[in-house]
């Protein structure tokens, strides 16, 4: 959310750095009203007393930060002031000491919006109110008064600060100690795979709750349930109830719970990032790679004259930029961004009209984004690819996988292998391999969950026979005794059950587009089928075939799963962490 807020409002226009800069602007009337409510919020929350400055000790600064918030639509909802402490001040063993705070993780979120629209699920959000102030610190830690706000009768004296102001390096990490204790004394189950998701259930309901920093997420099956958790929260902690889930991180979400529905899309940022960099008004284009064009370093060197045509290209900037859009709703872009990163530090002209293709690319199809949907008797698949030696420098392959539920992807990834495979199969191998890795903790979060019971087994399709035939049989010793360790890692989990291997045709194979540029047509294919939207055909999104509940017999899939009518949320025996 930091990420997407900052780069819409650098887009938008100048937003004040100081306090003595917004006071001179010429909203300076709506700024002091911002910083004035801030102020309020500090001192009703017992943020800090007033004392002189003990001998030996240094206090640390502070500053404004403003910003204007918009709504999805991109209107100016409200001017936003925060103190902030200068945290990078800090003394490490003096002023703090453990800093780390999870996030929910994004593929988290995907899966409980596909679980929203399989079971028809309400979907709600909420906002804490200056959050950090909530966690109480361990050390003592001083801070100089605030420009604006200086104590008239003490104007030598500092802050002693009794709550984590937000900019102390500790602050994320005191809050999220603060909430997760709450939600457990409320009755709420941490899930170990993610631990800010959070889930509470009795024989025929549940609520879902999670956490990114001071937003929440609430998934309920019942609203009963969902009011009551609103009420205690907002009991607790000085909350914002925001209602229907639709607008979370960058992402615009709506969710139909009569036709079993939910489609998340990034229209506002994506429209910002295109007029950030010009291309609001480029050439759309169907793919956004080329597939003739190989992107090496030595194309700086061939262009020897780059450097003076790209000191002022913002590369950088526009591949965070796309990035973003890649990790939270576009899996199309993966191998696009996974590419064009590697020249980041050294870009020449070829690198950034290949970026800038992206950017048509985006152009024509600015509201895509992903579908999830209400499909009978739909279990969660994966799919994984390679594309041998395709670096022509290095030599080293592209590993892909992508692993759908309810008609939509929820996890992807394009990355370069760590070292040289001799031959397409180990290639293949070594990705299966990384997506093994992924199924794994998808299969503990969805038990946590109670999206799978402890005998069900992910099926994961490979179009490398050789590949499969590596991971079911160890005895193919002369051909893998030079694979990192590592790799064999799959054979484990294709032993014990855990994953299911198919074989499936290279046309089919959805993990294709993640490691490398391909054809117009077979792209959108692969786009429409891992169910971004747009996709034509419903039925032939994300499955060769229906893929029924695999249960965990070694090597071997068995069948299905009868569909239900309404359904219940009673833990299964022996799931996940319950068992």
């Amino acid at each position: 959310m930091d990420f997407e807020a900052a780069y819409i409002v650098d887009s938008v226009g100048e937003t004040p750095t100081t306090f003595k800069s917004a006071m001179e602007s010429s909203d300076s009337g709506k700024w002091k009203e911002a910083c004035d409510s801030e102020f309020d919020s500090l001192q009703r929350n017992d943020t800090w007393e007033i004392v002189p400055l003990p001998k030996g000790r240094k206090a640390i600064g502070c500053r404004w930060v403003f910003r204007v918030k918009e709504n999805q639509d991109g209107e100016v909802e409200r001017f936003k002031a925060r103190l902030v402490a200068k945290g990078f001040s800090q003394k490490f063993g003096v002023d703090y000491e453990e800093t780390f705070a999870p996030v929910a993780k994004f593929t988290s979120i995907r899966v409980v919006l596909s679980m929203a629209a399989k079971y028809g699920l309400m979907l709600h959000q909420m906002d804490v109110k200056t959050a950090f102030l909530n966690g109480s610190l361990n050390e003592d830690i001083y801070m100089d008064q605030p420009d604006g706000y200086l104590d008239a009768t003490q104007p030598d004296y500092v802050c002693k600060l009794k709550r984590s102001l937000y900019g102390l390096k500790q602050s994320p990490r005191m809050w999220n100690q603060t909430i997760d204790g709450f939600m457990i004394k409320m009755g709420f189950k941490k899930c170990e795979s993610d631990h800010c998701i959070y889930i509470k259930r009795d024989d025929q309901d549940m609520i879902l709750v999670v956490l990114y920093v001071d937003d929440l997420i609430l998934a309920s099956s019942n609203n009963e349930l969902l009011k009551s958790t609103k009420v205690a929260l907002s009991k607790r902690f000085e909350m914002t109830d925001l209602g229907e889930l639709d607008y979370f991180l960058g992402m615009e979400i709506k969710n139909d719970r009569k036709t079993g529905m939910v489609t998340v899309q990034q229209t506002k940022f994506l429209k910002s990032v295109l007029t950030k960099f010009g291309m609001d008004n480029s050439k759309p284009v169907k793919t956004p790679q080329d597939p003739g064009l190989k992107l090496t370093k030595n194309m700086c060197e061939q262009e020897c004259k780059h450097e003076d045509t790209m000191c002022n290209v913002p590369y950088r900037s526009a591949v965070g930029g796309i990035m973003y859009l890649m990790v939270a709703t576009r899996p199309d872009l993966a191998a696009a961004v996974g590419s064009l990163s590697q020249f980041s530090s050294d870009p020449c002209p070829t690198h950034w009209q290949a970026l800038k293709r992206v950017l048509r690319y985006l152009q024509a199809t600015p509201n895509h984004g992903l579908e999830f949907t209400r499909e009978e008797g739909s279990r969660i698949c994966g799919y994984t690819d390679a594309d041998w030696a395709g670096d022509i420098e290095s030599r080293r392959s592209t590993s892909g996988y992508v692993f759908m539920m309810s008609g939509g992807c929820i996890s992807w990834k394009s990355q370069k292998q760590r070292t040289v495979a001799l031959s397409s199969t180990e290639a293949e191998y070594m990705a299966l391999s990384e997506a093994t890795k992924e199924a794994v903790w998808l299969k503990v979060l969805l038990g946590e969950l109670g999206e799978m019971t402890s005998d069900e087994a992910i099926k994961m399709y490979e179009d490398n026979q050789g590949s499969i035939a590596l991971a079911k049989n160890p005895e193919f010793h002369k051909r893998t005794k030079h694979i990192d360790i590592r790799y064999h890692f799959v054979r484990e989990k294709v032993e014990s059950g855990e994953v299911v291997l198919e074989y499936c045709p290279t046309q089919d194979m959805l993990a294709d587009m993640m490691t490398k540029p391909i054809a117009a047509v077979q792209f959108k294919n692969i786009r429409d089928r891992l169910g971004i939207q747009g996709a034509a055909a419903n039925e032939s999104r994300g499955s060769v075939e229906k893929t029924a509940a695999v249960k965990k017999t070694p090597r071997q899939a068995a069948s299905s799963v009868e569909a239900s009518g309404r359904p219940s949320f009673a833990i299964p025996v022996g799931t996940g962490m319950y068992q």
